[in-house]
């Protein structure tokens, strides 16, 4: 299946290719990944892994900017439980307690928001009393900062390494950016949270209303639950039989 890279949260900005191919994986695929993926202690091998499993459909995975990697991930798992892109979910209310399901649909439900083209030419910022330039890193420019992460394990949260990795001097002056970003202070702190967003987190969370604690409630009073896509990828696989049943016309007993 070949995406328009127009159609990502980039925009494809700056690509010199239109699409990129991703394909649902074949159950001789989805026993390696299961078999092979590093556990849930490991979210950073998780993530290479991730990321190694695209590659294998498209080499320009390497020149995508991880913004659009990072909905590629959960696009790849989605073709591959769900033949017409939908996905059932089921999540507990943190009120009542009460498992809520729901059925999510790829055209309905999932919008990312596409980052305005100014924005992917990178910034200079002050943080602490240096200033830097910033990047919209690609898989490459990632694994320049990550594979040391992954080498060392000094920090082991991926959205710290993310922003870490917006700042184009870090191979020159590793130790200096990172002791800005991780001790950031005041409205340091702020600038961070507003780069990560912008581009990192393109995907809107999904709304969910729990039937019980909004029961009598007008449309305008009710409380909704926001899921995070990411928060979704990790159980894929797990509901694979669920969102993916089989009916009398697949096994017929002699």
């Amino acid at each position: 299946m070949n995406i328009d890279t127009s159609l990502l949260p980039s925009g494809g900005f700056g690509y010199d290719f239109p699409t990129i191919k991703i394909t649902p994986m074949t159950f001789k695929d989805i026993c390696e990944y299961i078999s092979n993926q590093p556990g849930e202690d490991d979210p950073l091998g998780r993530y290479l892994f991730d990321l190694e499993v695209l590659k294998t459909d498209d080499p320009n995975i390497n020149n995508c900017y991880i913004m659009d990697v990072d909905f590629l991930i959960f696009y790849k798992k989605l073709i591959t439980v769900s033949e017409d892109l939908t996905y059932q979910i089921s999540i507990k209310c943190p009120v009542c307690g009460r498992s809520i399901k729901k059925t999510i649909s790829f055209e309905k439900d999932i919008r990312f928001k596409q980052i305005d083209p100014k924005y992917m030419n990178g910034a200079k910022i002050k943080l602490g009393d240096h200033t830097y330039d910033t990047i919209v890193p690609t898989v490459k420019d990632f694994m320049k900062v990550f594979s040391i992460y992954l080498r060392y394990r000094k920090i082991s949260d991926l959205k710290m390494i993310k922003t870490i990795a917006l700042i184009e001097d870090f191979d020159l002056m590793g130790n200096q950016v990172e002791n800005d970003v991780l001790n950031a202070t005041h409205s340091d702190i702020t600038l961070l949270m507003a780069l990560r967003e912008l581009y990192y987190d393109r995907l809107e969370a999904i709304t969910v209303y729990c039937p019980e604690c909004n029961k009598g409630l007008s449309r305008e009073e009710r409380r909704s639950v926001a899921v995070s896509v990411d928060s979704l990828i990790v159980d894929f696989f797990r509901d694979l039989i669920w969102n993916s049943p089989i009916d009398e016309s697949k096994i017929l007993f002699k």
